[in-house]
């Protein structure tokens, strides 16, 4: 991405663009917080924003991040931990997984777990489990002889 001026980063998170998450980082001075350009908290006002190059120098600056939108984990980060959530909710279909053993499992908040597993994949951890149940439930009735045979 090409460096923007500070009219472009402000149209940015005013459109709460997600490509621009990671090129910087806005600072609000009324509230000492800091987010991506894409946060879904409301729009400060324009004269108490700030912009930094990234995450580090808001907290130089004496900023802290925002806890909606986690600005100083990496995209990255979120992305591996959705892949690993989904990697072990396919090798367990047949247990019982509710958000707190996810989140003992994976060492996050369940909260926190469920809010970006949503974000990334678009539906709960538990609507991705039962879904995963039924893609395996339609192959192994094309293939049993007996629905039974199949559900079990």
């Amino acid at each position: 991405m090409k460096p923007m001026n500070d009219d472009q980063r402000w149209q940015a998170v005013l459109a709460r663009d997600r490509s621009a998450d990671g090129a910087f980082v806005t600072a609000v001075s009324s509230t000492g917080i800091y987010c991506r350009p894409s946060c879904p908290a409301r729009h400060p006002q324009r004269e108490n924003v700030r912009f930094f190059n990234d995450a580090l120098a808001a907290e130089r600056a004496g900023y802290r991040a925002c806890r909606r939108c986690y600005p100083n984990i990496p995209t990255d980060s979120q992305t591996t931990l959705v892949q690993d959530i989904c990697r072990y909710l396919d090798t367990h279909t047949d247990e019982t997984i509710t958000l707190e053993k996810l989140s003992e499992q994976f060492h996050s908040s369940p909260a926190h777990l469920g809010r970006i597993f949503k974000r990334a994949v678009g539906v709960t951890p538990r609507a991705y489990l039962e879904s995963r149940r039924v893609s395996r439930l339609k192959v192994e009735l094309r293939s049993s002889e007996s629905v039974t045979d199949a559900q079990y």
